[in-house]
Protein backbone atom coordinates (compact mmCIF):
# COMPACT_ATOMS: atom_id res chain seq x y z
CA UNK A 1 0.00 0.00 0.00
CA UNK A 2 1.43 3.34 -0.96
CA UNK A 3 0.05 6.85 -0.67
CA UNK A 4 2.22 9.81 -1.63
CA UNK A 5 5.42 7.81 -1.25
CA UNK A 6 4.63 6.34 2.16
CA UNK A 7 3.08 2.97 2.82
CA UNK A 8 2.99 -0.51 4.21
CA UNK A 9 3.16 -4.08 2.97
CA UNK A 10 0.41 -6.61 3.57
CA UNK A 11 -1.34 -9.37 1.68
CA UNK A 12 -3.84 -8.35 -0.99
CA UNK A 13 -6.49 -10.59 0.62
CA UNK A 14 -6.38 -8.45 3.78
CA UNK A 15 -6.82 -5.30 1.70
CA UNK A 16 -9.71 -7.00 -0.07
CA UNK A 17 -11.40 -7.38 3.32
CA UNK A 18 -10.54 -3.83 4.42
CA UNK A 19 -11.78 -2.29 1.17
CA UNK A 20 -15.06 -4.18 1.45
CA UNK A 21 -15.84 -2.43 4.72
CA UNK A 22 -14.46 0.89 3.49
CA UNK A 23 -16.53 0.69 0.32
CA UNK A 24 -19.74 -0.10 2.22
CA UNK A 25 -19.41 3.32 3.88
CA UNK A 26 -17.84 5.12 0.88
CA UNK A 27 -20.72 4.30 -1.48
CA UNK A 28 -23.25 6.26 0.58
CA UNK A 29 -24.66 9.30 -1.23
CA UNK A 30 -23.55 11.71 1.50
CA UNK A 31 -19.91 11.40 0.40
CA UNK A 32 -18.90 13.52 -2.57
CA UNK A 33 -15.79 12.73 -4.61
CA UNK A 34 -14.99 14.13 -8.04
CA UNK A 35 -13.92 10.67 -9.25
CA UNK A 36 -16.30 8.60 -7.12
CA UNK A 37 -17.28 6.36 -10.03
CA UNK A 38 -13.64 5.49 -10.76
CA UNK A 39 -12.95 4.88 -7.06
CA UNK A 40 -16.07 2.69 -6.88
CA UNK A 41 -14.89 0.62 -9.86
CA UNK A 42 -11.44 0.30 -8.29
CA UNK A 43 -12.85 -0.77 -4.91
CA UNK A 44 -15.07 -3.37 -6.57
CA UNK A 45 -12.13 -4.75 -8.56
CA UNK A 46 -10.23 -5.25 -5.30
CA UNK A 47 -13.23 -6.69 -3.43
CA UNK A 48 -13.83 -9.14 -6.28
CA UNK A 49 -10.23 -10.35 -6.23
CA UNK A 50 -9.38 -8.96 -9.64
CA UNK A 51 -6.14 -7.49 -8.35
CA UNK A 52 -5.02 -10.62 -6.51
CA UNK A 53 -1.29 -11.18 -6.73
CA UNK A 54 -0.82 -7.63 -8.00
CA UNK A 55 -2.25 -4.81 -6.02
CA UNK A 56 -1.86 -1.10 -6.60
CA UNK A 57 -3.28 1.36 -4.11
CA UNK A 58 -4.72 4.08 -6.32
CA UNK A 59 -6.14 6.59 -3.86
CA UNK A 60 -3.39 9.12 -4.53
CA UNK A 61 -4.45 9.18 -8.19
CA UNK A 62 -8.19 9.49 -7.59
CA UNK A 63 -8.56 11.46 -4.36
CA UNK A 64 -8.50 14.94 -5.80
CA UNK A 65 -7.65 17.30 -2.95
CA UNK A 66 -7.29 17.80 0.80
CA UNK A 67 -11.06 18.08 1.20
CA UNK A 68 -11.50 14.62 -0.30
CA UNK A 69 -8.66 13.33 1.88
CA UNK A 70 -10.53 14.59 4.94
CA UNK A 71 -13.75 13.00 3.71
CA UNK A 72 -11.93 9.69 3.29
CA UNK A 73 -10.52 10.04 6.82
CA UNK A 74 -14.10 10.51 8.08
CA UNK A 75 -15.15 7.39 6.20
CA UNK A 76 -12.26 5.40 7.68
CA UNK A 77 -13.15 6.60 11.19
CA UNK A 78 -16.77 5.48 10.72
CA UNK A 79 -15.59 2.11 9.44
CA UNK A 80 -13.23 1.80 12.40
CA UNK A 81 -16.07 2.56 14.82
CA UNK A 82 -18.24 -0.04 13.11
CA UNK A 83 -15.48 -2.65 13.28
CA UNK A 84 -14.86 -1.87 16.98
CA UNK A 85 -18.53 -2.54 17.71
CA UNK A 86 -18.15 -6.07 16.34
CA UNK A 87 -16.06 -7.08 19.34
CA UNK A 88 -12.78 -8.96 19.12
CA UNK A 89 -13.58 -10.82 15.90
CA UNK A 90 -15.53 -10.54 12.69
CA UNK A 91 -17.59 -13.70 12.74
CA UNK A 92 -17.11 -16.48 10.22
CA UNK A 93 -20.75 -16.06 9.19
CA UNK A 94 -20.18 -12.38 8.37
CA UNK A 95 -16.97 -13.12 6.48
CA UNK A 96 -18.66 -15.82 4.43
CA UNK A 97 -21.57 -13.49 3.61
CA UNK A 98 -19.32 -10.84 2.03
CA UNK A 99 -20.27 -10.62 -1.64
CA UNK A 100 -17.24 -11.22 -3.82
CA UNK A 101 -16.45 -13.00 -7.06
CA UNK A 102 -13.12 -14.09 -5.57
CA UNK A 103 -13.43 -17.84 -5.01
CA UNK A 104 -10.32 -17.84 -2.81
CA UNK A 105 -11.84 -15.31 -0.39
CA UNK A 106 -14.31 -17.74 1.17
CA UNK A 107 -11.69 -20.48 1.32
CA UNK A 108 -9.12 -18.21 2.97
CA UNK A 109 -11.50 -16.68 5.52
CA UNK A 110 -12.45 -19.95 7.19
CA UNK A 111 -12.48 -18.71 10.78
CA UNK A 112 -13.24 -15.43 12.59
CA UNK A 113 -10.95 -12.51 11.76
CA UNK A 114 -9.41 -10.39 14.56
CA UNK A 115 -10.85 -6.88 14.44
CA UNK A 116 -7.61 -5.50 15.90
CA UNK A 117 -5.77 -6.42 12.68
CA UNK A 118 -8.33 -4.67 10.50
CA UNK A 119 -8.18 -1.63 12.78
CA UNK A 120 -4.38 -1.54 12.34
CA UNK A 121 -4.87 -1.31 8.58
CA UNK A 122 -7.51 1.42 8.95
CA UNK A 123 -5.31 3.40 11.36
CA UNK A 124 -2.41 3.22 8.91
CA UNK A 125 -4.62 4.44 6.06
CA UNK A 126 -5.80 7.38 8.19
CA UNK A 127 -2.23 8.33 9.04
CA UNK A 128 -1.24 8.06 5.37
CA UNK A 129 -4.08 10.35 4.29
CA UNK A 130 -3.20 12.85 7.02
CA UNK A 131 0.46 12.84 5.97
CA UNK A 132 1.54 11.49 9.37
CA UNK A 133 2.63 7.99 8.29
CA UNK A 134 6.43 7.88 8.40
CA UNK A 135 7.09 4.47 6.86
CA UNK A 136 7.81 3.70 3.24
CA UNK A 137 7.51 -0.09 3.36
CA UNK A 138 6.33 -1.03 6.85
CA UNK A 139 5.59 -4.76 7.18
CA UNK A 140 1.97 -4.89 8.36
CA UNK A 141 2.29 -8.50 9.47
CA UNK A 142 -1.08 -10.12 10.09
CA UNK A 143 -0.91 -13.60 11.54
CA UNK A 144 -4.46 -14.67 10.63
CA UNK A 145 -3.53 -17.96 9.00
CA UNK A 146 -1.73 -19.23 12.09
CA UNK A 147 -3.94 -17.59 14.72
CA UNK A 148 -5.53 -20.00 17.21
CA UNK A 149 -9.18 -19.46 16.20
Amino acid sequence: MDYKGKGFITSDIFMELALYYIHEEFKKDQYIFIQKEILTDYHLMVINGQMGGWFAFLWDEYISDSSEEQTMVQILQKVKDSICHKGSYISLEELQAIPTMDNDFKIFYNKPFPTADLIRILDALVLMLQGNWEHEAYDMHINYYYSPL
